[in-house]
């Protein structure tokens, strides 16, 4: 009383090849208008309120400024230079989402703007991050090479940032000693 079972194994169908290369090809097609689709749909990038200069207002000496220029400007002022690929979404996302996280915490297209204490600040961390290697960000200097800092380009910037906060402590001192002579009354901070 045994029973014979015969199992039968699914014979090979080359219509099944074809379906797959088929279902592969209709997905990539998808993909792809699906990204064109979403490139399609601009961010509403802030109108650029473009200064002609960097940290208006700070004595910068010119090999300081085309550090800034080179290495900061992009995603730091209001000077931002979008390339092709800024454009390509999600690229264009983090892109627009990197600028304006960069000009918000800097921005130096509006150093002039800034207050004494939030410029003296903003020195104390440039110079921590360039330092630290942490500015400009490492991802920016694989699609930017141009962008990496030479140990003589950290040293340079160091150097401003340290000369210009005692340059806007000087000015802080002489304001308040002038003040004081005028007669005029401190605020109460």
């Amino acid at each position: 009383m045994y029973r014979l079972t015969v199992v039968m194994l699914p014979m090979y169908d080359p219509r099944d090849a074809s379906r797959r290369v088929l279902a592969v090809k209709i997905l990539l097609i998808a993909l792809v208008t699906v990204t064109v689709a979403i490139s399609l749909v601009r961010i509403r990038r802030r109108p650029e309120r473009v200064s002609k200069e960097l940290l208006p207002g700070a004595r910068v000496d010119s090999r300081v400024l085309a550090v800034f220029e080179r290495a900061c400007r992009d995603c730091h002022s209001d000077q931002t230079h979008y390339p092709w690929y800024s454009y390509v979404a999600p690229i264009s996302w983090l892109v627009e989402h990197d600028v304006a996280a960069g000009r918000e915490h800097l921005n130096l297209s509006r150093w002039n703007e800034y207050s004494i204490l939030r410029r003296q600040r903003c020195l104390s961390e440039i110079a921590n991050q360039v330092e630290d290697g942490e500015m400009p960000l490492p991802l920016y200097t694989v699609i930017h090479p141009s962008a990496r800092l030479l140990p003589a380009d950290v040293d340079l910037v160091f150097k401003w940032t340290q000369s210009e906060r005692v340059r806007l402590t000087r000015e802080t001192v002489a304001g308040s000693a002038q003040r004081d002579r005028d007669g005029i009354p401190r605020r109460a901070d």
